[in-house]
């Protein structure tokens, strides 16, 4: 006789998604804001005027084509300062004006500001009045925030991206300290020694009191 198997197909469970990190959400903004800056720009150096693509020959006599970068004049290394983030806090600078040269602007502050008062003074006083902006950069509801406003505004609405930490706060788990097992096997040893002292002493106080009694 033939018999009819039917095997069950086993029914594979939906994959969870993985939570994006914060690492990748920053670099994504990060590129957002560089291409705005630049874009506001027309592809060019704001200091010295050429343009991307623009062909230039170096100290080594090698010809070059330019590539533009985006520089932040507040540094995008403070903590949870949403400046990072603002297009106002950018300029469109090439190579040579950006890091290479000696007056440029990660070697030469005075040029930074000098520029600044002189062509762009509303930028100035912008990243003045604001470097002291403080919020929650671990805050992937702020950081969505932030991109929307990218997308559509001048400069960041920083009290809509306090508004939404303070509607969405970040949930912060302290985790507990370790304890090294060994630490109480060493309590452990020293309460048994205090307790064999305690013991001897009260034998060594039984034999002095019997033998005052003698």
């Amino acid at each position: 006789m033939m018999y009819n198997v039917c095997m069950a197909k086993k029914t594979k469970k939906p994959k969870k998604k993985k939570a994006v990190k914060l690492s990748t959400i920053r670099n994504r903004l990060f590129k957002i804001w560089s291409e705005a800056v630049r874009r506001r720009a027309g592809d060019s150096c704001e200091y010295c005027g050429i343009k991307k693509g623009d062909i230039y020959v170096n100290k080594k006599g090698e010809s070059i084509t330019t590539k533009i970068d985006a520089h932040h004049l507040q540094s995008r290394d403070v903590k949870d300062n949403p400046l990072k983030f603002d297009i106002y806090n950018g300029i469109s600078v090439c190579p040579s004006c950006h890091k290479f040269g000696e007056d440029s602007f990660h070697r030469c502050a005075p040029t930074t500001m000098n520029w600044l008062l002189t062509h762009s003074p509303e930028r100035y006083f912008y990243v003045i009045e604001n470097h002291k902006q403080r919020v929650d950069l671990d805050n992937k509801d702020v950081l969505a925030e932030i991109e929307n406003q990218l997308n559509i505004l001048e400069h960041l609405n920083f009290e809509k991206l306090k508004a939404v930490e303070a509607e969405f706060p970040r949930v912060v788990n302290k985790r507990k300290p370790k304890i090294i097992g060994t630490l109480f096997d060493e309590l452990d040893e020293d309460t048994e020694d205090n307790e064999e002292n305690e013991e001897d002493d009260d034998e060594d106080t039984e034999e002095l009191s019997s033998s005052s009694e003698q």
